[in-house]
């Protein structure tokens, strides 16, 4: 006999063992109606379920999901209540069945089956309501594509479940199904309530992840991660950009909607004295209005010359002193060029925010008043820290090196050490540009644009300068480059 054969008898012994153990108990729990029912009504359904439990599941892990589809079914229709992995399982294999199936009747009855199975595990295994009623409407619109109507109400029951723990592919297809039911209903006010119930649900899951990574990144700088840190790490950086990504699909997707001139007709004096004691009507407002959007001319510019901003983020602000309202009331001094007033309310809000992102934006925008008001300094100290907390972020330094280069001729008593702050800029750039691709293309134009304003080669070497040699920008730089000809 050889060592497969032999490898075979054992395996065949061991799964008629198996039986009879199971019988052996299947037999000792006819005395127990509850036990009994978990796995059918008779003991013969129990040996039907466990048989096929233990197929189907092997199938399932060679991933042949089409030929686990026959055993599965037994079970979910003979025991359904026997094993959580039933439900687990179950979609995985249904979709295949879906998929393989070309006759429209015999396909609708799959995805019914489907969508059923959701409806089924809350009923046997109570549990993660949220997250299955959101599978439940994310499979439904995706297999009936017609039945939008239907598609958001489902929606709607899973939202106010789950929230903000809608996964990022949840949230994309609950949007896309209100975008839908928009073009058959027109209705402005129901779609933007969908988009901020979504927005303010990536927000928040990008917040939890982006926080994640920006303090282990930070706590690796200094210590080695433990195995668990390391994998909650590689989970955040693989995870946020879904998210990130499903927002800015979002923020395309409803574009046309969002230009300055529709959302006025969304928020007016009318409308805010409609909602001025409704904090959430007011976040929302001030949130729409102070979103920058790119333009016609590829620029990118919010609403806030909307005179109803005025009125909405100093109600807010006087209603809720938030890290939110105090923001608002920072862009509020950006636009009336109060830059006291915008310093005041960024430092504020700096203190009060809880997610690190934004609290990089406010820091950003900190930089700008600070260069207003010529305190480079502080402007260049904001960027800084802007930086350290999103460290992947390149707009800290691309903005720090438009700053350097408007400092040429402050620095230095020669034409050489005057003009240095070209090489800090490009320095600046070039980082930039190697941790964040977003930014790459502008900042190689912004590389192009000071490389051809370095100090010039002949006028260096009559000063006494040659390539590779260190210069030390004093004034508010406080930078070390090198000589560098282009």
């Amino acid at each position: 006999m050889t060592s497969g054969s032999r490898n075979l008898d054992i395996d065949k012994q061991q799964l008629i063992m198996k039986r009879i153990v199971f019988l052996l108990v299947a037999v000792v729990m006819t005395a127990n109606v509850n036990a009994q029912s978990k796995w059918g009504e008779s003991v013969a359904d129990s040996v039907i379920c466990y048989d096929n439990y233990n197929i189907f599941g092997s199938f399932y892990q060679s991933k042949d999901y089409a030929g686990a589809f026959e055993p599965w079914l037994k079970v979910y229709q003979t025991c359904p209540a026997a094993k959580k992995a039933t439900f687990i399982y179950g979609p995985k294999i249904v979709e295949t069945k879906i998929k393989a199936t070309t006759d429209p009747a015999e396909r609708q009855g799959y995805v019914d089956l489907l969508v059923g199975l959701y409806d089924d595990r809350l009923q046997y295994f109570p549990g993660k309501e949220g997250y299955v009623l959101s599978e439940k409407a994310s499979k439904y619109i995706k297999y009936n594509k017609d039945s939008v109507e239907a598609a958001a109400v489902l929606f709607e029951a899973a939202y106010a479940v789950a929230g903000n723990n809608m996964s990022a592919s949840q949230l994309n297809a609950y949007f896309l199904t209100n975008i839908k039911l928009f073009n058959i209903t027109k209705d402005v006010d129901a779609l933007f309530s969908v988009y901020n119930n979504v927005i303010e649900a990536l927000e928040y899951n990008s917040m939890q992840y982006s926080n994640e990574i920006s303090n282990l990144s930070a706590k690796a700088d200094t210590v080695e991660l433990s195995s668990k840190e390391k994998k909650a790490l590689a989970r955040a950086k693989r995870t946020l950009p879904n998210y990130d990504k499903v927002q800015s699909n979002i923020e395309k997707a409803l574009s046309p909607l969002l230009t300055c001139e529709k959302l006025a007709l969304i928020y007016n004096e009318e409308k805010f004295n409609e909602h001025q004691d409704d904090v959430e009507w007011l976040k929302r407002a001030a949130k729409m209005l102070q979103k920058e959007r790119e333009g016609d001319d590829g620029e990118m510019a919010s609403c806030t010359d909307n005179p109803v901003f005025l009125l909405i983020a100093e109600r807010l602000y006087s209603l809720e002193p938030s890290a939110s309202a105090a923001r608002s009331m920072a862009k509020l001094g950006v636009r009336k060029s109060d830059w006291a007033m915008a310093k005041k309310y960024y430092t504020e809000a700096i203190d009060q925010e809880e997610d690190l992102r934004k609290t990089a934006d406010d820091y950003m925008g900190l930089a700008y008043v600070n260069n207003k008001m010529g305190a480079m300094s502080s402007a260049k100290s904001n960027c800084l820290k802007a930086g350290q907390l999103r460290k992947d972020w390149g707009n800290p330094y691309l903005y720090l090196a438009t700053l350097y280069a408007d400092a040429a001729g402050q620095c230095g008593s020669n034409a050489v050490e005057k003009n240095a702050v070209y090489w800090a800029a490009i320095n600046k750039l070039s980082y930039a540009r190697s941790i964040d691709p977003t930014i790459a293309d502008k900042a190689s134009k912004l590389i192009a644009a000071y490389s051809a304003a370095v100090p010039d080669k002949g006028v260096a070497f009559q000063l006494g300068f040659k390539e590779g040699d260190q210069i030390n920008i004093g004034c508010w730089i406080n930078e070390t480059v090198s000589v560098k000809f282009y």
